[in-house]
């Protein structure tokens, strides 16, 4: 193993509500198994966490040599990503499959050595499936950098040059917030052409459920948009969408309009299509050029899927996790810090004081991976690393990020960590997060702008979910959870990539 001090490490994303497992596995993949799906794996990857923020470390000089071989990949080849897609839903079929078997088991009456089994293969899959994946990481980068080019060589203005971009990279229908909201809307005007249905929502929330459960044919609609999008607000380590969450938003809806909004929805997709096609038309833009942005819009589906399969196998996974927490005397947190199956069975023999470990690695910990192995860091050596690469500047007037949604807005600042948090805002603040999932789309709906520490470029959730609500977001920051404070005000600048602190 090589020593984690040779390496020049950069951040490329940093994530709030995540643990080792399994994100340590997702970058084994990507430095062994990788290789058999593009024909060259990233030699290593560094992942630190400090309680549940986990921040990603690449090496320059791998990072950029992946990412340039990768590219020259997809100019011979623009169809990779959707080869990706097809290959990861193929897979993803019979993984799915065999993980709702398991969690239906009594696990309980289950050997040690078939739970050890379970972990071995969930994670033998999981790779599989990650590993085509973080094509679309490699690529976003250095895609987005040629394709921003191209635009800038035939458009002298900046800005419509950025807008020009996101218009020819955005792909609605596959963006899951939009297909659940969607869907949710066409239940609504359901609902709202039958009176005793509609009867039903103006009803308490104690009432409710009860109540539209003795309607079987409404009860039915409401399960099925449960069962098709219940992974959507999970994420890593979230809460799924329950019934009454379904029902929350089904009220929101037969109060603003739903088949108005519907509509608007189409109409935004009809004219999102027409705007491409003048603009492909005005800029001249040959078939190789359009294959490109093509690729573009494929690696936001890929990035959507890969969230729809991971979200899934995880909730379903949790069973597993939840029978070595009984056995090994441990909670669900500590036990998402143990890697490989090695340290499960060691836990399950109460081998060792994995106690006193696990709460260690929740202080600090360090996951140095090369060629798909693993070592952990922890202790002194841990410490030094956050010291070295974990670090603010202070004074900073201006945070350099990445650009990825157009637009400018000033507003209010709230740093908020976790959805939750998201009760204090008022319309128009600046969101400063570590990182948006799903599960924050009502409160960006809401704000003047988005800023995220992590995010790994133009096909991220933050990326997705900003031009979705149409702001400004500007990710890749770093440190702007940690520079700004509630109540400052700041420029989102989502042309330029920069956040200007006003006072």
């Amino acid at each position: 193993m090589k020593n984690v001090n040779q390496y020049k490490w950069f951040q490329l994303t940093m994530r709030q509500r995540l643990s080792p497992f399994p994100n340590v596995h997702s970058m084994e993949s990507i430095t062994k198994e990788m290789k058999t799906v593009i024909g060259r794996a990233y030699e290593v990857v560094l992942l630190l966490f400090e309680g549940n923020i986990m921040y990603g470390f690449f090496d320059e000089d791998d990072y950029g040599c992946e990412a340039d071989f990768t590219f020259s990949k997809l100019k011979k080849n623009p169809k990779i990503l959707a080869e990706m897609i097809k290959k990861i839903t193929k897979f993803s079929q019979p993984f799915l499959s065999w993980l709702k078997r398991v969690s239906r088991q009594d696990l309980t009456k289950v050997k040690n050595q078939d739970l050890i089994k379970f972990h071995n293969d969930y994670i033998r899959d999981y790779k599989k499936i990650y590993s085509h994946y973080f094509v679309i990481l490699t690529l976003e980068r250095p895609l987005a950098k040629y394709l921003r080019d191209l635009l800038q060589e035939e458009v002298t203005d900046g800005q419509k040059a950025e807008n020009y971009f996101n218009i020819l990279i955005t792909e609605p229908k596959s963006m899951v917030a939009r297909q659940e909201e969607r869907a949710g809307l066409k239940l609504a005007v359901k609902i709202s052409k039958n009176k005793k249905w509609l009867a039903l929502f103006k009803l308490s929330d104690q009432k409710i459920i009860k109540e539209i459960k003795k309607e079987e044919a409404l009860y039915k609609l409401i399960r099925n948009h449960e069962k098709k999008f219940f992974w959507l607000t999970r994420d890593y380590e979230d809460p799924i969408l329950t019934i009454s969450d379904i029902i929350g938003r089904l009220k929101k809806h037969l109060q603003n309009n739903p088949i108005q909004k519907l509509a608007n929805y189409e109409k935004e997709n009809k004219d999102l299509i027409a705007k491409r096609k003048k603009i492909i038309k005005e800029l001249k833009l040959s078939s190789k050029e359009q294959v490109l942005f093509i690729a573009m819009r494929d690696g936001l589906r890929l990035k959507e899927l890969r969230k729809s399969i991971v979200s899934q196998s995880l909730y379903y996974y949790d069973s597993v996790l939840n029978e070595i927490c009984r056995r090994a005397g441990l909670n669900l947190r500590q036990v998402r810090f143990l890697v490989g199956t090695n340290e499960v069975s060691s836990v399950l023999k109460r081998a060792e004081n994995w106690d006193k470990i696990l709460n260690e690695r929740l202080k600090r910990s360090g996951y140095f991976t090369y060629h798909g192995k693993t070592k952990i860091i922890a202790g002194k050596e841990i410490d030094e690393l956050f010291e070295r690469l974990i670090r603010v500047e202070k004074d900073i007037k201006e945070i350099k990020g990445f650009s990825a949604a157009t637009g400018k807005a000033t507003g209010r600042v709230i740093v908020v960590m976790n959805p939750n948090e998201c009760a204090k805002m008022k319309r128009g603040d600046i969101i400063v997060t570590a990182q948006v999932v799903p599960a924050f789309s009502p409160w960006i709906a809401m704000a003047g702008g988005l800023i995220c520490d992590g995010g790994t470029g133009i096909t991220s959730h933050p990326a997705t979910l900003a031009r979705e609500a149409k702001i400004p977001c500007v990710t890749g920051t770093r440190v702007a959870t940690r520079v700004l404070r509630d109540g400052q005000q700041v420029e989102v600048d989502g042309y330029k990539g920069m956040v200007r602190i006003l006072k």
